[in-house]
C-alpha cells in the first residue's frame, strides 16, 4: 500500500487529469524573450525542473494581461498577440507548455494586473494606473478610478489573454484576486471605497470580479481549467472578513475550478504573502477549513509552508483541501512532490523560510539559498561527475563544508571531512535550540543525513593544520573554517558574554538582559530570551534593528518583537561606552550618558573571518586546487557557505 494514498491520487476537473495532489505556485524567476513577450530557454528550464520533479500542476508565474496600465516591474512576460509587429504568443510560449506537459504535469499560468500598483514606466508610459476609486499615490503618479468602460476593456484583456494561453498548450490559467493586484484591490475594503454599485458590501465589490471571471470562462469555453487565488486573510485593519471571503467562493462556483488560498496584501501585509521562519507552517489551512465547512463545492488549494507530508495526506483525506500548494519548497528542492510520493522524505531537502528568494529578488538575483541549482538550471540541470577522481579534504563540518563533501562525493571523489567539534553542524548547531529555528534544524540534519549516506570520511574531533595535510596528502583543500563573533570593544567588555550564551550556557544568562547590538542576530536572540521569560533591552548604535534582514523577514521580526514589547525593549542610536558589574552604561545620540540595570550582558557585534586557518593551511605546496568559503572569507548568510561550498566542489 502506498504510504500516501490520497496525496498520490489523481484529481480530474473538465478532463484535465491532475497526476497527484501537490501543485507548484507561481515562484518569479522570468527571463522574457525581448522581441516576443514569452520566457526565454533558461526560464522554461527553471519550470520544466519542477514539472521532472513530480508535481501535478506546474504554475508560470505572474504575467501582465497587457502592457498598456497592468505591468508593475521591469522583466515581465505577456502573453497577449502584439498585432502591431505580427507577433502571437502560440509558437514561443509552446515552448513551454511542452516542457511541462512532457513530464506529466498540467501547465498552468497566472494572469494578473497590477491596478494602481502598476507604474507607467513600466508599460512604456502607455496609460495611466487604474484602480477602484482615483487618487494621487504618494510618488505623484495619478490613478485613475475605473468606470465601466476600463472595466468591460479590462475583462476582456484577461479572456483575450486566457484563449492565448489556451491556443499556447496551457491547460489551466490562474486569475489572480490576491495579494492587492487590481481584483483584490475591488474585493477588498481597504481599497474599494467607492459608493457607487461596485463598492460597499460584498456583493458589489465583487460585480467587477465576477465579470471578469465570466468573461474568461466565455472566451476559453468548458474545457480549461480556471483556478483564482485569494488572499483568505489579509492581514491588514479593515480586510475582508471571513464572512466575505466565503460570500465570493460561493460566487464563484460554476464559473471557477480550483480556489487557492494564500494571504496578505503585497503592499501593506507583505510578510504574510509568504510566510517565514517566525510564521506556522499550514498557516492558510484555517480559511480553506472554513470554506469546507461552509459548503463550498469548488476544490480548494492551499498554500503557506505546507511542509510535513503525513499532515499533506490527513488534509486531503479528511477533504479539508483538495490540493496542497507548494512555493518555495520546490525551490528548494524541486523533486520534492516525487520524494514525499516515493516515501522518500529524509531525502528532501527542506525550506528554510529566510524568504531570501523573494526579499532579495528586488536585488536583481533570484536564488534559493540552500539550493544552488534554483534559476540555474539552463547551466545545471545535473551535478556532473568528475572527469578525474581525487582525494579531497574539505575542512569545517558547517552547512558549507558538509555542502562541498557531499557534491565532492556525488562526482566520485574520494573526500575527507575534518571538522574540530565532536559534531557537524558548525554555526547551525544553535538551531537544536532556538524555539523559532526549527526550519533551519531541518536544513542542517538534512545535511547531516546526507553526509552520513555517501561514502565520505568524516573525522570528528579533527584540527586542520599542515600535519593533517602531509598525513592525508590532499590533491584539493577546501576550506570552511568559518568566523569567530568580534569582541565588544568597551570598558568592562570581560564581564559581557557573547549572544550565543543564551543558547550553549543559559545558566550564565539572568532575568534581566542588555543585548548590545540589534542586528538581524541580536534581535533573533532577543526573541528567543523572550520565550523563556527574560526581559531584555537591546542597545542598537544606527537608527534601526534588524537592517541587515531582508524586506520580508524584518517586519515578521518587528512584528513579533511588538507582541513582546513587555519582554523585549530597545533603545536605538545607543553608543555602549562601559559595562559594569549590574548595569551598561550608554551614550545616546545628543551624548548624554545613560545607565541601565543588568544581570547579564549580552553581546552581537558582527564576526571576523578566520583567515589564519586559511593562509596557514594555503602555504602546504602540495595541493592542486585550493578554495576558502563561507565565513571565512567574510561574514554571510547561510547561502554564502551553501553555494560556496556546491560550487568548489563543482570545480574540482
Amino acid at each position: 500500500m502506498r504510504k500516501y494514498p490520497h496525496l498520490s491520487s489523481p484529481y480530474t476537473i473538465r478532463n484535465v487529469t491532475f497526476r497527484n495532489r501537490i501543485v507548484t505556485t507561481p515562484t518569479g524567476l522570468t527571463y522574457p524573450d525581448e522581441y516576443s513577450g514569452a520566457p526565454d530557454f533558461r526560464t522554461v528550464l527553471f519550470y520544466e525542473k519542477k514539472a521532472r520533479g513530480g508535481a501535478a500542476a506546474v504554475t508560470y508565474g505572474e504575467t501582465p494581461v497587457n502592457n498598456v496600465d497592468a505591468v508593475r516591474r521591469p522583466n515581465v512576460d505577456v502573453i497577449r498577440p502584439d498585432f502591431s509587429r505580427m507577433i502571437l504568443p502560440n509558437k514561443d510560449w509552446v515552448k513551454y507548455t511542452d516542457a511541462i506537459t512532457r513530464h506529466g504535469a498540467v501547465a498552468s499560468i497566472q494572469l494578473a494586473h497590477a491596478g494602481l500598483f502598476a507604474e507607467p514606466v513600466f508599460n512604456a508610459g502607455r496609460g495611466t494606473p487604474i484602480g477602484p476609486v482615483s487618487f494621487v499615490k504618494e510618488n505623484g503618479t495619478q490613478v485613475k478610478g475605473m468606470d465601466e468602460e476600463d472595466m468591460a476593456r479590462i475583462a476582456n484583456d484577461f479572456a483575450e489573454a486566457a484563449l492565448c494561453a489556451k491556443t499556447a498548450g496551457f491547460q489551466e490559467v490562474m486569475v489572480q484576486c490576491c495579494h492587492g493586484w487590481l481584483l483584490a484591490q475591488f474585493l477588498s475594503p481597504v481599497w474599494n471605497t467607492r459608493t457607487d454599485e461596485y463598492g460597499g458590501p460584498i456583493e458589489n465589490r465583487a460585480k467587477f470580479p465576477l465579470q471578469v471571471l465570466k468573461a474568461v470562462r466565455e472566451k476559453v469555453g468548458n474545457d480549461m481549467v480556471i483556478e483564482i487565488r485569494i488572499s483568505g486573510d489579509e492581514h491588514q485593519k479593515n480586510g475582508w472578513p471571513i464572512e466575505d471571503v466565503i460570500r465570493f467562493s460561493h460566487m464563484v462556483e460554476g464559473i471557477v475550478d480550483i480556489i487557492q488560498i494564500s494571504s496578505g496584501d503585497y503592499h501593506n501585509s507583505e510578510h504574510y504573502c509568504f510566510s517565514d521562519i517566525l510564521m506556522p507552517h499550514f498557516c492558510n489551512v484555517p480559511v480553506a477549513k472554513a470554506l469546507k465547512e461552509a459548503g463550498v463545492k469548488t476544490a480548494i488549494s492551499v498554500v503557506g509552508a505546507n511542509d510535513d507530508p503525513q499532515e499533506m495526506e490527513r488534509l486531503v483525506a479528511e477533504g479539508i483541501v483538495d490540493f496542497i500548494a507548494i512555493g518555495r519548497g520546490a525551490l528548494a528542492d524541486s523533486d520534492m512532490p516525487r520524494k514525499i510520493l516515493q516515501g522518500k522524505e529524509e531525502d528532501i531537502r527542506p525550506c528554510i523560510r529566510c524568504v531570501d528568494c523573494m526579499g532579495r529578488i528586488y536585488g536583481g538575483f533570484y536564488a534559493c539559498n540552500v539550493n544552488p541549482m534554483a534559476g540555474q538550471e539552463a547551466y545545471l540541470l545535473n551535478t556532473p561527475p568528475a572527469e578525474e577522481k581525487k582525494k579531497v579534504l574539505v575542512v569545517g563540518g558547517g552547512p558549507g563544508g558538509m555542502q562541498a563533501a557531499i557534491t565532492a562525493a556525488d562526482r566520485g571523489h574520494e573526500v575527507i571531512l575534518a571538522e574540530q567539534k565532536d559534531r557537524l553542524g558548525g554555526t547551525l548547531l544553535f538551531t537544536d535550540i532556538d524555539v523559532h529555528k526549527k526550519d533551519l534544524k531541518r536544513f542542517k540534519d538534512y545535511l547531516v543525513r546526507q553526509v552520513g549516506k555517501r561514502k565520505i570520511d568524516v573525522r570528528l574531533n579533527t584540527t586542520a593544520d599542515i600535519g593533517l595535510l602531509e598525513e592525508l596528502q590532499p590533491e584539493a583543500i577546501i576550506v570552511a573554517a568559518g568566523a569567530t563573533p568580534r569582541v565588544l570593544r568597551a570598558e568592562g567588555s570581560e564581564l559581557a558574554y557573547h549572544a550565543t550564551a543564551a543558547y550553549y550556557q543559559p545558566e550564565k544568562v539572568g532575568r534581566r538582559v542588555v543585548l548590545i547590538g540589534g542586528g538581524l542576530i541580536g534581535c533573533e536572540v532577543a526573541l528567543h530570551m523572550a520565550e523563556f521569560g527574560k526581559d531584555v533591552t537591546i542597545l542598537e548604535l544606527t537608527d534601526q534593528l534588524a537592517r541587515d534582514a531582508n524586506m520580508f523577514h524584518r517586519p515578521t521580526m518587528l512584528e513579533l518583537m511588538k507582541e513582546k514589547k513587555e519582554q523585549i525593549h530597545s533603545i536605538l542610536n545607543a553608543s555602549t561606552t562601559a559595562v559594569q558589574k549590574d548595569c551598561v552604561v550608554y551614550k545616546d545620540a545628543k551624548g548624554e550618558e545613560h545607565f541601565i540595570e543588568a544581570d547579564t550582558v549580552l553581546y552581537a557585534v558582527g564576526s571576523a573571518a578566520n583567515t589564519s586557518v586559511v593562509e596557514e593551511l594555503r602555504a602546504w605546496d602540495g595541493w592542486e586546487m585550493f578554495r576558502p568559503i563561507g565565513d571565512c572569507t567574510g561574514a554571510g548568510i547561510v547561502r554564502k557557505a551553501v553555494h560556496g561550498g556546491y560550487y568548489a566542489a563543482l570545480d574540482i
